[in-house]
């Protein structure tokens, strides 16, 4: 069986020819390798069950939901580089956002404000928007509501749209918006969270440790040659060597909630 691929996280329809000519990159070297691998990607398994088959032979996710269930039951394949303001390499943080109408410029501003959220899972838009706050804060002491909009995309929409005030946002999914969504436009940066590993390309556990390497090469050779249109749509310059200690941090961030 040639297994499931996806690669969910940044896979905004405006990117999809991008995200399709990475996967048939991959899938090229993978087949190089020895490794069969399916003709497309898999865009309707939901995420959270595309994570945990045994059939998955490449797909991304977050870091808070790989220390927070995933370790151990995936193997790492690296952690990619991105250009956007605020990545580095196999490293990322979240971009705080408001309208830029609002005469409040920092953080600090925002007490009794009302926080767009994309989810609890999420790292960059939840658990990095709690890190940023005052040591000791939560998100419900701190802020006067919290309103949950399922993407990042959302998240921008709200502030834009007036149904909250602040937001914690990917800095690659920014660097998204400001060529894609509109909303975008509407709003300014207020600052930065910590920065973090970036999100991690993962692979079922139920491979042996030369498969994973050889789909780890595979990965890496097929970033390494992308067509500049996919690396220039997609922001994907690189990736590095991944490895489960380089997530323990994420352990304490949101303040382990």
């Amino acid at each position: 069986m040639p297994g499931l691929a996806q690669l969910p996280m940044y896979d905004w329809p405006e990117v999809r020819a991008g995200t399709d000519a990475l996967w048939a990159a991959i899938a090229a070297n993978l087949a190089a390798l020895g490794i069969d691998a399916p003709d497309r990607l898999d865009r309707t398994t939901p995420a959270a069950d595309a994570w945990t088959s045994p059939d998955l032979l490449v797909g991304q996710t977050c870091g808070r939901p790989y220390v927070n269930g995933l370790a151990g039951r995936v193997a790492l394949l690296g952690r990619p580089t991105y250009d956007a303001a605020g990545a580095g390499p196999g490293r990322y943080c979240s971009i705080l956002v408001a309208r830029s109408t609002d005469g409040r410029a920092r953080l600090g501003d925002f007490r009794g404000a009302v926080a767009a959220c994309n989810g609890e899972t999420s790292q960059s838009g939840w658990a990095a928007l709690i890190d940023a706050l005052p040591d000791g804060e939560t998100l419900d002491g701190f802020f006067g509501a919290v309103r949950f909009t399922g993407t990042h995309r959302g998240s921008i929409r709200a502030v834009a749209g007036g149904m909250a005030d602040i937001a914690a946002i990917d800095c690659v999914a920014w660097a998204l918006a400001l060529r894609h969504e509109p909303a975008a436009g509407d709003l300014k940066e207020i600052g930065r969270s910590p920065d973090y590993p970036s999100l991690p390309f993962i692979t079922g556990n139920r491979r042996s440790a030369e498969e994973v390497a050889r789909i780890g090469e595979a990965l890496r050779r097929a970033v390494a040659d992308l067509p500049g249109p996919a690396r220039d749509a997609l922001r994907l310059t690189g990736i590095e060597d991944a490895r489960p200690a380089d997530y323990d941090c994420l352990r304490k961030s949101g303040r382990a909630a």
